[in-house]
């Protein structure tokens, strides 16, 4: 990059101007070439990524809930189905028949029968982690060996209760099964828990209460099909609000209160939630659905940073290939700029040759075809602007030799001026009027048409000198011609182009007669019209078969046309009517341009 120095003539100071190189340039534009579109055509594309991933990651979220709603209705329905069998057991069995009656051997066999059973039971569903019975008179049946019955004894559902004893099953959330060993030392696991209440009055009286304990880890592995971070999350809850499955495990158990999610509690979420399937809440999705077959009810929870992270992936891959090809436009326009620009550099250099007067030059022809026009080009430019440059030089000489002439022309013209006012006094002297007045009429015709032609004089001054033209031309032909004059009195404060009518008449004059007629005469009249001037010079010559100005051999009046045209536009024009036998009238129409007009922008340019 380079800074030109620009000087400003009025105040002196130096403006510094920055620029750039070709070669710069150039390679910027491929660049912003390469890029551009593809960073439009990303743009767009991202907006559409951005919903594709939106889509995607919600079809995710909602096949993943009805996965987990699948698995866990097939973990209820088991549990259900073992509920089925062990009830069938305690109420419609034999084995419990007269039990009142046994003995204690008989008892003995029938619990450990019965322990057999349930521990089938168990075994040929992995669902279920033990299954508990209570008789009325405090005995019990179970398929886990190493419990502890106290411990269990001491859990508020074991007690009876007549309201519970009228039969009806209830579900226990997720709690510690701190009965399930004997040890004190073993590591208790999370369960949550089926347990019916049969009625002391049925058909087999024997059994008060089933417990069914479904495993905690097998509720975790029903749920366990959701891809979350750390802002997703999955709850089973049931209808009063307990938390059977928490994606944190330390939260299983707890009440929806108890637990906080994003400054609000997930009791206010279900709240405002509601029984919808779906509903937004701030930044969260929050979705629900309902576990047949018990009053439990799949809570999915989900913000949008699953969709960050995968726009932000999609936007690390982006960058990747975004800084690639601009690493490779730049290469490939250094390149192209090289083989393009060089050249043309050399161009500019010449250039500079021939600004300092050097056109003795030529650039060398370049492989590259349409380079190699440019160059030719130039070579041809440099050829022809020196053939110019001397043909100036020829042509200057020229005029400089035509102003010489035209120098001593003006000289004559002035000799002959003064010689011819010498002669008029000489007539005055002798007495000879007429010559007098002849040699005057001349000598101010001499002395108008001396000046510069195209300019433009006041009316009177051009109608003065045809007066003068006319006069000679009578005493030449012994007064045969007689003019009229009928001009507005307005239009002594107008201009005309200077010898404009002269020609006209002085064509009437020599053209416009037959030989030997009399009583010729012209008219002149002249008029002002709005915002134009209409000059008419009518004759009653013999006229002639007029058929446009293009079939005129003379050049007064294409001259006269053209001088209008150059001089007033071509709204204005020169205007013939001819009638053989009757005459010719030529009308003049020129726009109207005041005397003090002229005078104010001559002193304009004089200053």
């Amino acid at each position: 990059m380079r800074n030109r120095k620009v000087y400003n003539g009025n105040s002196g100071n130096v403006a510094i101007k920055s620029r750039t190189s070709l070669r710069f340039r150039f390679t910027l534009a491929m660049i912003f070439m390469a890029l551009i579109p593809g960073l439009l055509l990303s743009l767009i594309y991202f907006g559409n990524i951005n919903n594709f991933y939106r889509d995607k990651i919600e079809i995710y979220q909602v096949n993943t809930l009805n996965m987990m709603k699948s698995h866990m209705e097939d973990t209820i329905n088991k549990g259900r189905t073992v509920s089925e069998q062990v009830l069938g057991l305690a109420v419609s069995s034999s084995m419990f028949n007269n039990y009142n009656e046994m003995n204690s051997y008989e008892k003995l066999i029938l619990l450990r029968n019965v322990n057999s059973l349930l521990s089938n039971i168990r075994v040929s569903n992995d669902s279920v982690d033990n299954i508990y019975m209570i008789t009325f008179d405090g005995n019990y049946y179970t398929s886990n060996k190493e419990w502890n019955k106290e411990e269990f004894l001491k859990n508020d559902w074991t007690e009876e209760d007549e309201k519970r004893q009228a039969g009806g099953t209830v579900t226990i959330p997720t709690h510690t099964a701190a009965y399930k060993y004997l040890s004190a030392g073993s590591n208790p696991p999370l369960v949550a828990s089926f347990v019916t209440y049969l009625n002391k009055y049925n058909g087999n009286s024997v059994i008060r209460l089933i417990q069914i304990d479904i495993s905690y880890q097998k509720i975790k592995d029903a749920m366990d099909f959701m891809e979350v971070t750390d802002k997703d999350m999955v709850f089973i809850v049931d209808n009063d609000g307990k938390v059977i499955y928490a994606t944190d495990k330390q939260q299983a158990g707890k009440s929806a209160e108890q637990i906080s999610i994003a400054d609000k509690s997930l009791d206010t979420i279900l709240q405002k939630a509601g029984n919808h399937d779906k509903v937004n809440i701030d930044s969260m999705t929050v979705r629900r659905c309902a576990i047949k077959g018990s009053n439990w009810n799949i809570i999915q929870i989900n913000s949008d940073q699953m969709l960050r992270q995968e726009l932000a992936k999609f936007r690390d891959i982006w960058v990747t290939i975004a800084v690639i090809c601009m690493l490779a436009a730049g290469v490939i326009a250094l390149s192209l700029s090289l083989s393009i620009t060089k050249p043309i550099t050399s161009i500019i250099r010449n250039m500079k040759k021939v600004s300092r007067g050097d056109f003795n030059i030529k650039v060398d022809t370049v492989a590259d075809k349409d380079l190699a026009e440019l160059v030719d080009s130039f070579n041809i430019m440099i050829s022809e602007v020196d053939k110019l440059m001397k043909e100036n030089i020829h042509k200057e000489r020229e005029r400089m030799t035509m102003e010489h002439i035209a120098l001593n022309s003006q000289i004559n013209s002035h000799f002959l001026y003064n010689t011819l006012n010498a002669v008029k006094w000489m007539a005055v002297r002798i007495g000879a009027e007429d010559i007098a007045k002849m040699v005057v009429s001349l000598v101010n015709m001499l002395e108008y048409s001396c000046r510069q032609v195209d300019t433009l004089v006041p009316i009177p001054q051009e109608i003065q000198f045809i007066k003068d033209y006319v006069y000679i031309q009578e005493v030449r032909y012994n007064n045969s011609v007689h003019i009229d004059y009928f001009m507005d009195k307005e239009l002594d404060d107008f201009m005309i182009l200077k010898i404009l009518l002269q020609p006209i008449v002085e064509n009437v004059i020599l053209h416009g007669f037959g030989d030997g007629s009399r009583d010729n005469r012209i008219t002149i009249r002249g008029q002002l019209q709005e915002d134009f001037i209409r000059i008419q010079i009518r004759d009653n010559g013999k006229g002639f078969n007029f058929m446009g100005f293009d079939k005129l051999t003379g050049i007064g009046l294409h001259n006269i046309q053209d001088r209008i045209r150059l001089n007033y536009g071509d709204r204005y024009k020169l205007k013939l009517e001819s009638e053989i036998g009757e005459g010719t009238c030529v009308t003049v129409t020129i726009p109207i341009i005041k005397r003090q007009e002229v005078s104010d922008a001559e002193n304009i340019d004089s200053r």
